[in-house]
Protein backbone atom coordinates (compact mmCIF):
# COMPACT_ATOMS: atom_id res chain seq x y z
CA UNK A 1 0.00 0.00 0.00
CA UNK A 2 1.37 3.37 -0.98
CA UNK A 3 1.99 6.00 1.68
CA UNK A 4 -0.58 8.30 0.07
CA UNK A 5 -3.28 5.67 0.63
CA UNK A 6 -2.87 6.09 4.40
CA UNK A 7 -3.85 9.75 4.15
CA UNK A 8 -6.64 9.30 1.62
CA UNK A 9 -10.00 10.47 3.00
CA UNK A 10 -13.09 8.52 1.93
CA UNK A 11 -15.43 10.53 -0.26
CA UNK A 12 -18.33 10.48 2.20
CA UNK A 13 -16.11 11.91 4.96
CA UNK A 14 -14.60 14.56 2.68
CA UNK A 15 -18.12 15.82 1.99
CA UNK A 16 -18.91 15.99 5.69
CA UNK A 17 -15.75 17.99 6.34
CA UNK A 18 -17.08 20.80 4.15
CA UNK A 19 -20.20 21.27 6.29
CA UNK A 20 -18.54 23.05 9.28
CA UNK A 21 -16.75 25.47 6.94
CA UNK A 22 -19.99 26.17 5.08
CA UNK A 23 -21.84 26.78 8.34
CA UNK A 24 -19.23 29.30 9.50
CA UNK A 25 -19.23 31.09 6.13
CA UNK A 26 -23.02 31.30 6.02
CA UNK A 27 -23.20 32.46 9.63
CA UNK A 28 -20.64 35.23 9.18
CA UNK A 29 -22.37 36.36 5.98
CA UNK A 30 -25.87 36.39 7.42
CA UNK A 31 -25.05 38.54 10.44
CA UNK A 32 -24.11 41.67 8.41
CA UNK A 33 -27.02 41.01 6.05
CA UNK A 34 -29.51 40.77 8.92
CA UNK A 35 -28.09 43.93 10.53
CA UNK A 36 -28.42 45.75 7.21
CA UNK A 37 -32.11 44.84 7.06
CA UNK A 38 -32.68 45.87 10.66
CA UNK A 39 -30.88 49.22 10.32
CA UNK A 40 -32.73 49.85 7.06
CA UNK A 41 -35.98 49.73 9.05
CA UNK A 42 -34.84 52.29 11.63
CA UNK A 43 -34.21 56.02 11.57
CA UNK A 44 -30.68 55.59 12.87
CA UNK A 45 -28.50 58.69 12.64
CA UNK A 46 -25.37 58.47 14.85
CA UNK A 47 -25.35 62.19 15.65
CA UNK A 48 -28.83 61.75 17.20
CA UNK A 49 -28.79 58.14 18.42
CA UNK A 50 -25.27 56.82 19.06
CA UNK A 51 -26.23 53.11 18.96
CA UNK A 52 -28.35 51.52 16.26
CA UNK A 53 -30.33 49.40 18.69
CA UNK A 54 -31.57 52.59 20.34
CA UNK A 55 -32.88 54.03 17.06
CA UNK A 56 -36.61 54.14 16.42
CA UNK A 57 -38.01 51.26 14.39
CA UNK A 58 -39.93 52.69 11.42
CA UNK A 59 -40.64 49.56 9.42
CA UNK A 60 -40.87 50.12 5.67
CA UNK A 61 -41.09 53.91 5.92
CA UNK A 62 -37.52 54.32 4.61
CA UNK A 63 -38.33 52.19 1.57
CA UNK A 64 -41.46 54.23 0.84
CA UNK A 65 -39.43 57.47 0.86
CA UNK A 66 -36.95 56.25 -1.78
CA UNK A 67 -38.99 57.26 -4.89
CA UNK A 68 -39.17 60.80 -3.49
CA UNK A 69 -35.39 61.13 -3.30
CA UNK A 70 -34.69 62.94 -6.57
CA UNK A 71 -30.92 62.63 -6.24
CA UNK A 72 -31.20 58.87 -5.72
CA UNK A 73 -33.41 58.47 -8.80
CA UNK A 74 -31.15 60.68 -10.93
CA UNK A 75 -27.99 58.91 -9.75
CA UNK A 76 -29.53 55.52 -10.43
CA UNK A 77 -30.63 56.55 -13.92
CA UNK A 78 -27.16 57.94 -14.66
CA UNK A 79 -25.50 54.75 -13.47
CA UNK A 80 -27.81 52.66 -15.65
CA UNK A 81 -26.88 54.89 -18.59
CA UNK A 82 -23.19 54.23 -17.95
CA UNK A 83 -23.88 50.48 -17.86
CA UNK A 84 -26.01 50.65 -21.03
CA UNK A 85 -23.22 52.43 -22.94
CA UNK A 86 -20.03 50.93 -21.52
CA UNK A 87 -20.93 47.23 -21.33
CA UNK A 88 -21.97 46.79 -25.00
CA UNK A 89 -18.94 48.76 -26.22
CA UNK A 90 -16.59 46.77 -23.98
CA UNK A 91 -18.22 43.56 -25.14
CA UNK A 92 -17.79 44.35 -28.84
CA UNK A 93 -14.21 45.57 -28.44
CA UNK A 94 -13.17 42.72 -26.15
CA UNK A 95 -14.82 40.06 -28.29
CA UNK A 96 -13.29 41.52 -31.44
CA UNK A 97 -9.84 41.59 -29.85
CA UNK A 98 -10.19 37.99 -28.71
CA UNK A 99 -11.35 36.79 -32.12
CA UNK A 100 -8.44 38.48 -33.92
CA UNK A 101 -5.80 37.48 -31.38
CA UNK A 102 -7.00 33.84 -31.32
CA UNK A 103 -5.46 33.35 -34.76
CA UNK A 104 -1.92 32.17 -35.30
CA UNK A 105 0.48 34.92 -36.29
CA UNK A 106 3.87 36.15 -35.20
CA UNK A 107 3.87 38.27 -32.04
CA UNK A 108 0.37 37.31 -30.89
CA UNK A 109 1.56 36.38 -27.37
CA UNK A 110 3.13 39.79 -26.81
CA UNK A 111 0.02 41.57 -28.08
CA UNK A 112 -2.18 39.48 -25.76
CA UNK A 113 -0.10 40.55 -22.77
CA UNK A 114 -0.24 44.21 -23.81
CA UNK A 115 -4.01 43.95 -24.29
CA UNK A 116 -4.65 43.17 -20.60
CA UNK A 117 -2.36 45.88 -19.17
CA UNK A 118 -5.19 48.45 -18.61
CA UNK A 119 -7.05 46.00 -16.35
CA UNK A 120 -3.97 45.69 -14.12
CA UNK A 121 -4.07 49.37 -13.22
CA UNK A 122 -5.79 50.54 -10.02
CA UNK A 123 -9.03 52.39 -10.94
CA UNK A 124 -7.90 55.43 -8.96
CA UNK A 125 -4.72 55.62 -11.04
CA UNK A 126 -6.73 55.20 -14.25
CA UNK A 127 -9.04 58.00 -13.18
CA UNK A 128 -6.14 60.33 -12.43
CA UNK A 129 -4.43 59.54 -15.76
CA UNK A 130 -7.61 60.29 -17.72
CA UNK A 131 -8.15 63.41 -15.64
CA UNK A 132 -4.70 64.69 -16.67
CA UNK A 133 -5.43 63.75 -20.30
CA UNK A 134 -8.68 65.72 -20.48
CA UNK A 135 -7.87 68.85 -18.47
CA UNK A 136 -7.83 72.09 -20.57
CA UNK A 137 -4.03 71.98 -20.89
CA UNK A 138 -3.92 68.22 -21.39
CA UNK A 139 -2.93 66.32 -24.54
CA UNK A 140 -6.48 65.61 -25.75
CA UNK A 141 -7.58 69.26 -25.77
CA UNK A 142 -4.23 70.34 -27.27
CA UNK A 143 -4.44 67.73 -30.03
CA UNK A 144 -8.01 68.68 -30.97
CA UNK A 145 -7.02 72.36 -31.08
CA UNK A 146 -4.05 71.47 -33.27
CA UNK A 147 -6.07 69.64 -35.92
CA UNK A 148 -9.09 71.96 -35.84
CA UNK A 149 -7.33 75.32 -35.49
CA UNK A 150 -9.15 76.22 -32.28
CA UNK A 151 -7.47 78.62 -29.88
CA UNK A 152 -9.57 78.08 -26.77
CA UNK A 153 -9.09 74.90 -24.73
CA UNK A 154 -11.95 72.41 -24.46
CA UNK A 155 -13.41 72.31 -20.96
CA UNK A 156 -14.33 68.64 -20.79
CA UNK A 157 -15.09 68.68 -17.07
CA UNK A 158 -17.20 71.84 -17.23
CA UNK A 159 -19.72 70.33 -19.66
CA UNK A 160 -22.05 67.68 -18.13
CA UNK A 161 -22.20 65.58 -21.30
CA UNK A 162 -18.46 65.73 -22.00
CA UNK A 163 -17.62 64.98 -18.37
CA UNK A 164 -19.79 61.87 -18.41
CA UNK A 165 -18.26 60.86 -21.75
CA UNK A 166 -14.72 60.99 -20.31
CA UNK A 167 -15.76 58.72 -17.46
CA UNK A 168 -17.25 56.25 -19.94
CA UNK A 169 -14.07 56.33 -22.04
CA UNK A 170 -11.94 55.61 -18.97
CA UNK A 171 -14.20 52.69 -17.97
CA UNK A 172 -14.17 51.25 -21.49
CA UNK A 173 -10.38 51.54 -21.71
CA UNK A 174 -9.82 49.81 -18.38
CA UNK A 175 -12.38 47.00 -18.53
CA UNK A 176 -12.38 45.92 -22.17
CA UNK A 177 -9.46 43.59 -21.28
CA UNK A 178 -11.78 41.79 -18.83
CA UNK A 179 -14.08 40.81 -21.70
CA UNK A 180 -11.03 40.00 -23.82
CA UNK A 181 -9.69 37.55 -21.20
CA UNK A 182 -12.99 35.70 -20.98
CA UNK A 183 -13.32 35.28 -24.73
CA UNK A 184 -9.71 34.59 -25.65
CA UNK A 185 -9.73 31.64 -23.25
CA UNK A 186 -13.17 30.52 -24.47
CA UNK A 187 -12.30 30.72 -28.17
CA UNK A 188 -9.00 28.88 -27.71
CA UNK A 189 -10.84 26.13 -25.79
CA UNK A 190 -13.45 25.53 -28.51
CA UNK A 191 -13.40 22.09 -30.10
CA UNK A 192 -11.82 22.39 -33.54
CA UNK A 193 -13.58 19.46 -35.21
CA UNK A 194 -16.90 21.27 -35.94
CA UNK A 195 -15.01 24.36 -37.15
CA UNK A 196 -12.72 22.36 -39.43
CA UNK A 197 -15.69 20.37 -40.72
CA UNK A 198 -17.47 23.58 -41.67
CA UNK A 199 -14.42 24.78 -43.61
CA UNK A 200 -14.11 21.41 -45.37
CA UNK A 201 -17.77 21.62 -46.44
CA UNK A 202 -17.05 24.99 -48.03
CA UNK A 203 -18.45 27.35 -45.40
CA UNK A 204 -17.00 30.85 -45.36
CA UNK A 205 -15.19 32.26 -42.33
CA UNK A 206 -18.14 34.55 -41.56
CA UNK A 207 -20.71 31.77 -41.84
CA UNK A 208 -18.60 29.48 -39.65
CA UNK A 209 -18.29 32.21 -37.06
CA UNK A 210 -22.06 32.88 -36.96
CA UNK A 211 -23.36 29.33 -37.22
CA UNK A 212 -20.68 27.26 -35.50
CA UNK A 213 -18.59 29.35 -33.12
CA UNK A 214 -21.21 31.74 -31.70
CA UNK A 215 -23.62 28.99 -30.54
CA UNK A 216 -20.75 27.32 -28.68
CA UNK A 217 -19.89 30.66 -27.00
CA UNK A 218 -23.40 31.21 -25.62
CA UNK A 219 -22.41 30.53 -22.01
CA UNK A 220 -19.25 32.71 -21.99
CA UNK A 221 -21.23 35.54 -23.59
CA UNK A 222 -23.89 35.44 -20.86
CA UNK A 223 -21.28 35.20 -18.09
CA UNK A 224 -19.27 38.11 -19.50
CA UNK A 225 -22.32 40.36 -19.85
CA UNK A 226 -23.68 39.57 -16.38
CA UNK A 227 -20.37 39.95 -14.54
CA UNK A 228 -19.39 43.13 -16.34
CA UNK A 229 -22.83 44.70 -15.87
CA UNK A 230 -22.68 44.05 -12.12
CA UNK A 231 -19.20 45.53 -11.82
CA UNK A 232 -20.00 48.51 -14.05
CA UNK A 233 -23.04 49.26 -11.90
CA UNK A 234 -20.69 49.70 -8.93
CA UNK A 235 -18.54 52.36 -10.66
CA UNK A 236 -17.34 54.95 -8.18
CA UNK A 237 -13.56 55.47 -8.28
CA UNK A 238 -13.43 56.93 -11.80
CA UNK A 239 -16.05 59.68 -11.36
CA UNK A 240 -14.80 60.36 -7.84
CA UNK A 241 -11.26 61.06 -9.03
CA UNK A 242 -12.07 62.67 -12.39
CA UNK A 243 -15.06 64.91 -11.62
CA UNK A 244 -16.07 64.47 -7.95
CA UNK A 245 -19.58 64.03 -9.33
CA UNK A 246 -19.58 67.40 -11.11
CA UNK A 247 -20.26 69.69 -12.70
CA UNK A 248 -23.06 69.92 -10.18
CA UNK A 249 -24.37 66.37 -9.87
CA UNK A 250 -24.14 65.55 -13.57
CA UNK A 251 -21.69 62.63 -13.09
CA UNK A 252 -22.93 61.54 -9.67
CA UNK A 253 -23.36 57.74 -9.66
CA UNK A 254 -25.50 55.67 -7.32
CA UNK A 255 -22.46 54.44 -5.37
CA UNK A 256 -21.33 58.03 -4.78
CA UNK A 257 -24.82 58.94 -3.63
CA UNK A 258 -24.92 56.09 -1.12
CA UNK A 259 -21.47 56.97 0.18
CA UNK A 260 -22.39 60.64 0.64
CA UNK A 261 -25.74 59.81 2.21
CA UNK A 262 -24.12 57.48 4.74
CA UNK A 263 -20.83 59.16 5.60
CA UNK A 264 -21.54 62.83 4.92
CA UNK A 265 -25.14 63.16 6.07
CA UNK A 266 -25.04 60.10 8.39
CA UNK A 267 -28.45 58.81 7.28
CA UNK A 268 -27.56 55.21 8.00
CA UNK A 269 -31.11 53.88 8.17
CA UNK A 270 -32.28 55.50 4.95
CA UNK A 271 -29.02 54.61 3.14
CA UNK A 272 -29.34 50.95 4.12
CA UNK A 273 -32.89 50.92 2.77
CA UNK A 274 -31.63 52.36 -0.53
CA UNK A 275 -28.81 49.80 -0.68
CA UNK A 276 -31.23 46.94 -0.07
CA UNK A 277 -33.55 48.22 -2.78
CA UNK A 278 -30.68 48.19 -5.27
CA UNK A 279 -29.57 44.77 -4.04
CA UNK A 280 -33.02 43.26 -4.52
CA UNK A 281 -33.34 44.86 -7.95
CA UNK A 282 -29.97 43.46 -9.04
CA UNK A 283 -30.90 40.00 -7.75
CA UNK A 284 -34.12 40.02 -9.79
CA UNK A 285 -32.36 41.26 -12.93
CA UNK A 286 -29.52 38.76 -12.48
CA UNK A 287 -31.98 35.91 -11.95
CA UNK A 288 -33.83 36.56 -15.20
CA UNK A 289 -30.63 37.38 -17.12
CA UNK A 290 -29.09 34.05 -16.08
CA UNK A 291 -32.09 31.95 -17.14
CA UNK A 292 -30.34 30.77 -20.35
CA UNK A 293 -27.44 29.48 -18.22
CA UNK A 294 -29.88 27.55 -16.03
CA UNK A 295 -31.70 26.08 -18.99
CA UNK A 296 -34.75 28.31 -18.40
Amino acid sequence: MALSDWFRIPEKFSTLMIIPVQIVMNFTAMIPFALTWYVGMTNWQPQITPFFWEAQFVGIQNFLKIPGDDLFVASLARTLLIVAVCVPVEFLLGFGQAYVLSRNFRGRQAIRVIAIVPMMMVPIVTGYVFYLMFIPTGPVSSFINLITGRTEPILFFADPNLALMTIMLADIWQWTPFIFLIFISSILALPQDPINAAYVLGASRGYTFRRVMLPMLKTPIMIALILRSIECFKVMELPWIMTQGGPGYSTFTIQMHLYESAFKYLKYGFTNAQSLTIFITMIIIGWYASKPLRGG
